[in-house]
């Protein structure tokens, strides 16, 4: 995958050769009055703002830094001072408070900050412009090939990508590309001014959403053509992840094992599943599958092998959500809502095997026009609906995600258009409309649970009967809505022991997000009483797909089948949520979703038996993806989750 962004012109002119600085610095280049502005774009929409100014003092610099957006009329905000000495970039003092998402918090004082070798002050991916120092530090110290940050104790990597042709941007300067891995859970990108070293661009994510931030020296129309090419490199560099190959590729069997079909039949004990490249070749009990002479076996005795599972509800931002995923045994995620280059080049890197990951489907955003929208797909009138619906259908999505700012004639639109291109809708309830509304114009899927009515309430038993009538597919995401509604006094891990396992960044980010100020009884109330909708929604045979929205990466969708079984689904229920059903939702269980000869080969092998015991689901050892057949614990190894 090679994105050669920088040649499209949109704004970058080429000109003479500049030469580059010396890679090592012993002055602050930066060192100057006044402020300078970027522009801080989420899925390739303008939210906000990062001011910032480096002061001289002396011998040490002052970086002060407000980094603030609006996240779907939520206002972000952080402030941050970083002090550092002028000859080498060596941190003295940080503060940083604020938040850097909607849900992630940064409290960060250090007065006096340890000037322990290659050892840099930093929280987080945000003040933007503290990585440049950050990276200057880098280059002062000799280019490390680990360094640390403080306080937080993670490794961080840098390493510079030279360009060819040279980069020059605004002023004849040249413009170097960084990539920096550690400072959040994966891989950023950052393209520095080679003259002063402030950022030109960079490529991140917040929330595990994609985030750019570009200069705004330039037109906002060139400072959104730079922040859209910063997320081309970003994508380019994950070719450099670890490579993971698979175990077995082509033909082979797992003998031994339970199968557990995903079809609700009974499991065969002692059972063979034959794998030939891609597809199933035989399943059965050992007494009734033959297994050809000389064929490699795998022994999986004592376990349980499963269809490969779904997550319903995925947001796939970075290429390191793939690896994670296949460990965590799910072997097709739907996407909902990502910028449309960043999705489709996933997908197709992950089908065609330039990266390791599941097989994605899309659902593609759209939402209504406003400093307020999700994202820069937006519709205002019935036209530019089916516009849109022309450009996800023809980029190869399944489906339609609906956002909250659309209008009910645009929402129609969206649903008609979606309908006669034969693709299926999902998403939110519009501002001003009702589940009704939407459910009577054509929603095939809700995503969350925001069905309203106390258990056994007359308004519950309507809207479930509504529901059932039109065929609406339930996508609750409750293992989100139980993470985010929890209160600050229960550990995450109390709930997701998956949690003691994810890259530090991304764990401290996910255990700083709670309900605020509500108790720890209050969280339990609301979840039961979901849990009980749930319960009831299953009961009158609504279809409940698992789907995870953010959650823990790959993780979460144990804890999403983990729930459906404390509300009353039996575990084979919770299984099908996670395999069957999302298969014959997205219209391929004639090929997906349980095991059975001539099917896909996407599987899992458990050690357990999930059952007895749900929780077992959570122990994959081997996973099967498309035929590939990985041992999990490279998988979580090579994006930095601890087996």
């Amino acid at each position: 995958m090679r994105f050669l962004a920088f040649a499209i012109g949109i704004w970058i002119a080429a000109y003479a050769h500049t030469p580059q600085p010396a890679d090592t610095l012993t002055a602050s280049p930066n060192a100057v009055e006044g402020q300078r502005t970027l522009g801080l774009f989420l899925l390739e929409h303008r939210v906000g703002e990062e001011r910032y100014s480096t002061e001289a003092r002396g011998d040490t610099n002052v970086l002060t830094s407000h980094f603030e957006y609006v996240d779907r009329g939520t206002k972000i905000a952080l402030d941050t001072t970083l002090t550092y000495t002028s000859t080498n970039f060596t941190p003295l003092s940080f503060e940083s408070h604020g938040r850097s998402y909607r849900y992630f918090s940064v409290d960060t004082s250090v007065p006096n900050a340890a000037r322990a070798a290659n050892t840099f002050t930093l929280d987080g991916m945000a003040p933007l412009s503290a990585q440049a120092v950050l990276v200057q530090y880098w280059l002062a110290h000799g280019k490390p090939p680990q360094m640390r940050l403080a306080p937080s104790g993670d490794a961080i990597r840098i390493r510079e990508i030279p360009e060819a042709p040279d980069i020059h941007y605004l002023h004849n300067h040249p413009a170097r590309r960084f990539i920096v891995e550690g400072v959040i859970w994966g891989q950023e990108v950052l393209l520095l001014d080679a003259v002063d070293f402030d950022v030109v661009a960079a490529g991140t994510t917040a929330g595990v959403l994609d985030f750019e931030a570009a200069t705004a020296d330039v037109s906002p129309e060139h400072s959104a053509s730079l922040a859209k090419t910063i997320r081309g490199l970003t994508l380019d560099a994950a070719t450099s992840l670890p490579r993971v190959e698979p175990f077995r590729s082509s033909h082979y069997a797992l003998t031994g094992g339970r199968l557990i079909d995903g079809t609700g039949a009974a499991p065969i004990e002692r059972a063979v599943v034959i794998v030939n490249n891609n597809k199933i070749e035989a399943v059965g009990s050992a007494d009734t599958v033959r297994i050809p002479k000389g064929l490699a076996t795998i022994d999986v005795s004592g376990k349980s092998i499963l269809p490969g599972l779904w997550d319903m509800h995925a947001h796939v931002g970075q290429a390191e959500w793939g690896p994670v995923y296949l460990a965590a045994g799910v072997t097709t995620a739907r996407d909902m809502g990502g910028e449309f280059e960043t999705v489709t080049t996933l997908r197709d890197s992950w089908r065609d095997g330039r990266l390791v990951g599941p097989r994605l489907l899309l659902a593609g955003l759209v939402d209504g026009p406003g400093p307020n929208a999700f994202g820069n797909v937006t519709a205002s009138t019935p036209a530019e609906a089916q516009a849109v619906v022309r450009r996800y259908k023809n980029g190869g999505f399944q489906q339609m995600k609906v956002y909250s700012l659309l209008d009910k004639p645009t929402t129609k639109a969206v649903i008609d258009g979606a309908h006669a291109s034969d693709m299926t809708v999902t998403g939110h309830i519009p501002n001003g409309l009702t589940l009704r509304d939407v459910v009577e114009m054509g929603f095939d899927n809700v995503a969350h649970l925001v069905v309203r009515g106390a258990p056994g309430s007359d308004e519950l038993k309507d809207t479930i009967a509504l529901l059932k009538a039109h065929g609406t597919v339930m996508d609750p995401t409750i293992s989100w809505n139980e993470l985010l509604g929890r209160s600050a006094e229960t550990p995450v891990a109390s709930f997701q022991p998956g949690i003691e396992h994810v890259a530090p960044p991304l764990r401290r980010l996910i255990e700083s997000a709670n309900g605020g100020n509500v108790t720890t009884e209050q969280a339990h109330e609301r979840l039961t009483r979901s849990l009980e909708i749930i319960k009831a929604l299953h009961d009158a045979g609504l279809p409940i797909v698992a789907g995870t929205d953010k959650g823990v990466p790959g993780v979460s969708v144990a804890r999403e089948m983990e729930l459906y079984v404390q509300a009353g689904l039996t575990p084979i229920d919770a299984i099908r949520a996670a395999s069957a059903i999302p298969a014959r939702v997205m219209g391929l269980d004639r090929d997906s979703g349980t095991i059975a000869a001539g099917f896909r080969a996407d599987l899992i092998v458990v050690d357990g038996n999930p059952l007895a015991n749900i929780s077992d689901i959570r122990k994959v050892t081997h996973v099967c993806a498309n035929g590939r057949l990985f041992e999990t614990a490279p998988l979580w190894s090579a994006v930095g989750f601890r087996p």
